[in-house]
């Protein structure tokens, strides 16, 4: 009787061996495998043109001038060079895990062939291919299939595809409008002029008794300093921005820059606005919630109220 449930253990034993090694070559989880070999062999730096593309599309294509990256479809628009040296670091660091399959005929089925892929991503230097990795199917959440070119191998990686666009409004730099609030001199508005000298910010031309504001002057400031560029519009002003009719205009001087005009326009029942600044060639679209506050700023708002400056104690008499 013994023997016979010694038997029954070890073939039982010997049935779960069998079943863990099946689920870890089929699996999808390769966590317990060490990869050593990079994916793709090529060095960050020396990139000087990315070009991605989609399905069938038209490739987007990004490229290196001097010290920053433009968005060539854009006409050239600097694009974020965070979001650039992000994904170039990224695919550098990709490390090849456990296969998910290895045959050539396996390319097509996981969506990386050659003429069959979700998004491709092509990384030059002098017009000379560096490296080129194909983005298929998705196997989980935040996981990708790709393959090297010139390799039958299959591997599933942690990527989020959306790093890896190919839209052109996904790439440009959307801080381009940004500028150093303690840089601002002189902001002229519709009805009155902010100056600011140092930590000092008050309204010019006051009268007898007014007091500027300086939390609400200085909010101001900062919101024009900090508007982000909704997408682009292209460099040809059409009709139809409604930049002939503004509906807000700005100018500004600055510290150590040149002075800046700001024209504000809506085309007719849009939920945006067109911005054209005098030192950007193209027309941005900017978010109505970000207009918002220069739009309604005013003199009166600026001052502050009588409530307010009666509280402050009155000035001690010198002996």
């Amino acid at each position: 009787m013994m023997k016979h449930w010694i038997k029954w253990l070890g073939a039982l034993l010997v049935a779960q061996l069998g079943l863990v090694l099946a689920v870890q070559l089929s699996g999808n989880d390769y966590t317990a495998f060490q990869p050593k070999e990079r994916l793709l062999a090529f060095d960050p730096q020396a990139v000087d043109t990315l070009r991605i593309t989609e399905g069938e599309g038209q490739p987007l294509e990004l490229h290196r001038e001097a010290d920053h990256w433009v968005v060539m479809a854009s006409d050239g628009f600097p694009a974020d060079p965070e979001m650039v040296k992000s994904l170039l670091n990224k695919l550098a660091g990709l490390q090849k895990g456990w296969p998910v399959a290895t045959s050539s005929a396996a390319a097509a089925r996981f969506k990386v062939a050659e003429d069959g892929f979700e998004r491709r991503i092509t990384l030059l230097a002098d017009e000379r291919t560096l490296a080129r990795l194909y983005l298929g199917s998705s196997p989980g959440y935040r996981k990708v299939d790709v393959r090297p070119d010139g390799e039958d191998a299959v591997f599933a990686i942690e990527f989020d595809t959306w790093e890896a666009s190919a839209k052109a409004d996904d790439w440009i730099d959307k801080g381009r409008l940004k500028l150093d609030a303690q840089q601002i001199e002189q902001l002229q508005m519709p009805g009155f002029t902010l100056l600011q000298d140092g930590n000092k910010v008050e309204l010019a031309n006051l009268k007898a008794g007014e007091q500027t504001n300086s939390a609400a002057a200085r909010s101001l400031l900062n919101k024009l300093a900090n508007l982000t560029i909704g997408a682009l519009l292209g460099q040809e002003n059409k009709p139809e921005y409604g930049q002939e009719k503004p509906v807000l205009e700005i100018d500004l001087t600055r510290k150590g820059g040149d002075p800046l005009h700001y024209r504000f326009s809506q085309p007719e029942g849009a939920d945006y606005y067109v911005l054209k600044r005098s030192d950007l060639n193209h027309y941005l679209k900017l978010a109505e919630f970000s207009m918002k506050p220069l739009l309604e700023a005013t003199r009166a708002k600026l001052l502050q109220s009588t409530a307010a400056a009666s509280e402050k104690p009155p000035a001690q008499p010198t002996e």
